[in-house]
This record gives structure tokens, C-alpha cells and sequence, in this order.
């Protein structure tokens, strides 16, 4: 009986409205791929150091939430978001790769040039 009544509160929790958890002021999918695709350029750079300079490049979470007009826990409430719907997030998942290839693309062109 009490593995019924356990099943049933699962079963009913799992067929709830799932867009009581959409967040005010959700970021779009494009934007959203293009705040990842531009977070995975920063990660990536952390750390480098030009040759001409001696000091690493640093980009600091603020300035990028300024530039892009939103804020940290707008960001982190849209992207818990799109985790919970996981068909959105893969399209914005692969969004963001395709712009990382594009980049490489021109990348590699650019090199060939010099």
C-alpha cells in the first residue's frame, strides 16, 4: 500500500505544469547559446599570456554580465531552466558548438593568410 501511494505522488509530482518554473525574465535560446559560446572562449582564455606581455588574460564575471546587460542570477535561473527541459537546452547546446566551429574555421583561414 505505502509503495502505491509513494508511486502516486511520484506519477503526480512528474505530470506538473512545467512552466511554473519559467523564470521572469528567461534568456532566449539564441541569446543563451551565444552567452555559453562566449563563457566557453573566456574559460578557455583564463590563464593565457601574449607573448608580449607577461601578465595572463582575465576577464571578470562582472564586466561580462554588464556588457550583456543581465545579471548572474538571471543567468544561473535560465540556465537551470533550460536544464530542466533538456530538448532546449541540446539546441542551445549545440547552437554554441557550432559557433566554437565557425570561430575555428575562421581561425584556420586566418592562419593560412600569414
Amino acid at each position: 500500500m505505502k509503495k502505491s501511494i509513494y508511486f502516486l505522488f511520484i506519477l503526480l509530482i512528474s505530470c506538473s505544469d512545467v512552466d511554473k518554473d519559467r523564470p521572469a525574465n528567461l534568456i532566449g535560446e539564441e541569446q543563451m547559446a551565444q552567452l555559453i559560446f562566449e563563457l566557453s572562449i573566456i574559460d578557455a582564455s583564463q590563464g593565457f599570456v601574449p607573448e608580449k606581455s607577461k601578465k595572463p588574460v582575465r576577464v571578470h564575471s562582472a564586466s561580462f554580465y554588464a556588457y550583456h546587460e543581465i545579471d548572474s542570477l538571471q543567468f544561473n535561473l535560465s540556465s537551470a531552466y533550460y536544464a530542466k527541459h533538456p530538448k532546449q537546452y541540446l539546441r542551445i547546446v549545440n547552437r554554441s558548438k557550432l559557433l566554437l566551429e565557425e570561430l575555428e574555421k575562421e581561425q584556420a583561414k586566418q592562419e593560412e593568410k600569414k
